[in-house]
């Protein structure tokens, strides 16, 4: 078995791979729990059972990359993969700074180029939501980041004297009927709106039609109300961890 690490800026999310493509296992931790290497190894420890014979890791929080690899180092028996400006991904890319692109957004193409087919367009709806386009030929042109479901709540919220913070939740209609309602409405319609509209100006702008593949925690709410036909893969950033995990090994000649 490999672990698949992901560290978002929320949380620390570790799953299990064995054969195939789904998760054995995830575990999810806040990025707040672990003030050391130690703190994190204890919990490997307590909470997987399993022999974990390699694992592959990337972070969009770099002060946490290097206590996470470091308890990894301790836990694991085979090889530590680190997606990086460094790895040698095979994306190719046009147009844009490898060393400013987030390493998850390159396991979301790795798993998509791999499962899904290009032309696609990708919405990774976490803390930030991330838009990667890849053209016809799988080459990355770019994409957008916006804010997330959460983070459009709290400003709403920090930045005004009288709307309060919500928990969203599927509307009851389109319209709010008072101020939480209202709130929750805008903030779930307007991603969902921001999703369809991006799918269309892509397609526009490559002149033709795109595979539309979401993943993110923030995906249960907006999908709903989206009248697009998209992908929804719960798990697509972690399945592309493992794909190039197995690159790595296939290159270096380990299996």
């Amino acid at each position: 078995m490999i672990l698949a690490v992901d560290i978002g800026n929320t949380n620390i999310c570790v799953a299990g791979f064995s054969d195939g493509d789904t998760p054995a296992f995830i575990k999810n931790y806040p990025d707040s729990r672990f003030h050391n290497s130690s703190e994190f190894l204890s919990v490997l420890k307590s909470d997987i059972t399993e022999e974990i014979n390699g694992a592959v890791l990337c972070s969009v929080v770099p002060v946490l990359a290097s206590m996470v690899k470091e308890a990894l180092s301790e836990f694991v028996k085979g090889e530590i993969a680190v997606i990086d400006s460094e790895f040698n991904d095979g994306l190719r890319i046009s147009g844009y700074d490898r060393r400013k692109l987030g390493n998850d957004r390159i396991a979301d193409m790795t798993a998509v180029k791999a499962l899904y087919g290009t032309p696609a367009v990708i919405f990774d709806m976490g803390t930030a939501n991330t838009v990667s386009v890849l053209n016809k030929d799988g080459v990355f042109i770019g994409g957008m980041i916006m804010p997330g479901l959460g983070l459009s709540i709290n400003a709403l919220s920090s930045g005004t004297a009288l709307l309060p913070g919500i928990n969203p939740s599927q509307p009851n209609s389109l319209l709010g009927q008072d101020t939480v309602s209202s709130i929750n409405n805008g903030v779930i319609y307007s991603g969902a709106f921001a999703l369809e509209g991006v799918i269309s100006r892509v397609e526009e702008l490559l002149g033709e039609k795109v595979t539309a593949v979401v993943t993110g925690g923030a995906a249960k709410f907006i999908l709903p109300q989206c009248r697009r036909r998209v992908i929804f893969d719960e798990h697509l950033l972690l399945k592309g961890l493992k794909i190039l995990y197995e690159k790595k090994l296939n290159d270096e000649g380990i299996r």
